[in-house]
């Protein structure tokens, strides 16, 4: 998770949002809540991908249930702003 940190921020290296992605997957894939909730920041934003608020909501909620607080954070935040009732 902190190379694809490195790579999404430019923190000693070429900014770099697709390999950010690449790195935040594996991560992810292993169970990493930290990885899982930085893919739904990147999704949020539009960082590195399209925009996508239901899929950003669904990694958040998936990384909260694995105990992320930023993760927990972030969705009500996205809730909060989107009006999103329906995300079920």
């Amino acid at each position: 998770r902190n190379l694809a940190y490195m790579f999404q921020t430019g923190l000693g290296v070429a900014k770099n949002p697709s390999e950010a992605l690449k790195w935040y997957r594996l991560a992810a894939a292993q169970g990493n809540a930290e990885a899982i909730s930085s893919l739904g920041m990147m999704y949020d934003n539009g960082e590195g991908v399209a925009q996508d608020y239901t899929e950003a909501a669904r990694l958040y909620r998936e990384a909260a249930g694995l105990g992320s607080g930023h993760a927990q954070h972030n969705l009500a935040r996205l809730l909060e702003v989107t009006c999103w009732c329906g995300l079920g």
